[in-house]
């Protein structure tokens, strides 16, 4: 067989190789459009997270959050020297009045989606309005008005 020849049938072999690669590749349906009975799952979620709210003054920064089960909210006293609290309506949570100057803190996880837990300080919330919500999940109940 001349090297032609020889080239000729390497070529086609190669070419033969890769289209049967790409037969199998397509029939196993690999991708969200089309093959395949098997459907695509969501990426994996990367973790629980901690959202920060600082408490500053007579006021929860931010108010109000909204978290993924699982996450844990952690807030800290920023520049307050009077005594604050964080409090839950529902009694879940009660930090005690530790936050008496900056740098202290309290943290809560929230293992349950689809709930609203509104809070408060025990100390600011009938005179300053002292109060804020956290929303488990993108489906939980807006807070109550003037949370």
């Amino acid at each position: 067989m001349s090297k032609r020849s020889l080239w000729a049938v390497s070529t086609l072999a190669t070419v033969a190789a890769f289209a049967v690669a790409l037969l199998v590749i397509s029939s196993c349906g690999g991708g969200k459009s089309g093959g395949g009975a098997s459907t695509p799952s969501e990426p994996p979620v990367s973790g629980a997270k901690t959202v920060m709210i600082q408490i500053m003054d007579d006021v929860f920064t931010p108010k109000d959050v909204v978290i993924n089960a699982g996450d844990t909210v952690e807030w800290v006293s920023a520049t307050s020297t009077t005594t604050h609290t964080v409090t839950a309506d529902n009694g879940s949570f009660d930090s005690g009045m530790i936050f008496s100057g900056p740098g202290k803190t309290f943290s809560q996880t929230f293992p349950t989606s689809g709930v609203t837990i509104n809070y408060h300080c025990k100390t600011h919330q009938a005179c300053c309005g002292m109060q804020g919500a956290i929303k488990v999940g993108i489906t939980a109940p807006p807070p109550l008005p003037g949370y």
